[in-house]
């Protein structure tokens, strides 16, 4: 059994219930919202307006519980890394927490025919598509891994988190309010999704204003700071930009900023919700050239 002592603060849990798929501030910036709410309900209508501030309060809670993270996982089917590591992931992913003052995210793997990585950060984690690993060298995976280590960086900031979690709240409510459109109960295909088109944009807006571009530079720098040849980190960013435009990935809404270059390419029907910086200003902040 581990012992309850050197549980962190991320993964603090009192029985039955958990409050491991957020951290405590966003907990606490949520409850402080909530009496907000509240007051305001109050202010506004009295017991009634009180009765629909906490009712809208809980509808919060609920949905930061229940999509606090994006089904990135579920989406690409990724596992675990376990046993064997012929890569070596497990030992850069230590090297890199340490250096970067980070805990040491779990490692996970999809099958994709897109080289690509993510990192999410309530429950610190690094995934790895296996084609990324056949196409990149041994140096630029270790860049990429630097990268994606220094990335769970920014999850520890209050606004990011805060941002993060809302954001995926509203995908959340979209989802649901989708499910109990009218026109989706006889559709057993091609479903409409009138909510989360009118939600995702408001939710993107959040993240782009919380993780604007110069936090993007600023985590280029930090990785290439840690790896012997900064080169290395512009080739696999190259690279995967390239793999990207031409094999693009049908991702959840919001969540381009959890990957380590936009997954979607660019196209006329996502330009809104693309939140990395140009590759062009990526890499000439790097090694001063572009392209390579």
């Amino acid at each position: 059994m581990r012992n309850p002592t050197k549980v962190p603060f991320s993964e603090f849990s009192i029985f039955p219930f958990t409050l491991s798929r957020v951290s405590l501030k966003v907990w606490f910036f949520l409850a402080a919202l909530s009496v907000v709410i509240l007051f305001l309900g109050y202010r506004l209508s009295g017991r009634f307006g009180l009765w629909v501030g906490f009712l809208s309060a809980s509808l919060l809670v609920l949905l930061v519980y229940f999509f606090a993270e994006p089904p990135l996982l579920e989406k690409f089917r990724a596992r675990k890394l376990e046993g064997q590591d012929a890569w070596n992931l497990r030992e850069l992913a230590q090297k890199y927490a340490r250096l970067a003052g980070v805990a040491v995210p779990d490692l996970y793997l999809m099958e994709n025919t897109t080289p690509i990585a993510f990192s999410m950060g309530n429950h610190p984690l690094v995934c790895f598509s296996t084609e990324l690993l056949r196409k990149l060298t041994p140096t630029e995976v270790e860049a990429v891994m630097a990268h994606q280590v220094c990335h769970l960086r920014n999850f520890s900031s209050f606004s990011f988190s805060v941002s993060y979690v809302i954001s995926n709240a509203l995908v959340g409510l979209a989802s649901v309010m989708d499910f109990g459109w009218p026109g989706n109960w006889t559709r057993r295909q091609g479903w409409q999704r009138p909510f989360l088109t009118l939600l995702a944009p408001l939710a993107g807006l959040i993240l782009r204003i919380a993780h604007s571009d110069r936090n993007y530079f600023e985590n280029d720098d930090l990785a290439a700071s840690f790896i012997a040849d900064r080169k290395a980190l512009a080739s696999a960013l190259w690279k995967l930009e390239s793999y990207c435009q031409a094999q693009p990935l049908d991702i959840p809404a919001c969540t381009t900023h959890l990957f380590i270059v936009n997954p979607e390419g660019l196209k006329e029907s996502n330009w809104f919700f693309v939140t990395h910086p140009k590759m062009q200003s990526r890499l000439t902040r790097l090694v001063g050239t572009y392209p390579l």
